[in-house]
């Protein structure tokens, strides 16, 4: 005997319960307390702010690298000057920017957007 047998007299008196209609306008109360609410909190630090703390974060933790293990500073410190040297090389700059530049006008186009199929794990009945 399974133990969910227990259950069936349950689930039919449940679900012979008249129900209620919800009230006219609950979805849309719903959606604007829950997906309409993000307007309301706004950031408390600019894009800017937070871009000068993250550089500031990584520097302060790379100087206390340079203190207390100075061989792995120098590898950071090594890797930063090749990264540095790769990014100014004529090439490097050339195709950077026609990458910004694509990127500059696909993003001023506006009028259309690639919109990509989106697949579910549900199937389509």
């Amino acid at each position: 005997m399974n133990t969910h047998d227990d259950f069936d007299d349950l689930d039919r008196a449940l679900f012979a319960l008249p129900l209620e209609e919800p009230p006219a306008g609950l979805r849309r109360s719903i959606l604007r307390g829950t997906i309409g609410a993000r307007a309301a909190f706004a950031p408390q630090f600019s894009q800017w702010e937070i871009i000068g703390g993250g550089i500031l974060v990584a520097l302060a933790v790379w100087v206390s690298l340079l203190c207390f293990d100075k061989s792995y500073a120098t590898t950071v410190t090594l890797g930063v000057l090749n990264l540095a040297r790769a990014l100014s090389q004529p090439a490097t700059l050339e195709w950077l920017t026609v990458g910004f530049g694509i990127a500059a006008l696909l993003s001023l186009s506006g009028g259309t957007r690639l919109h990509l199929p989106i697949r579910t794990g549900r199937s389509a009945r």
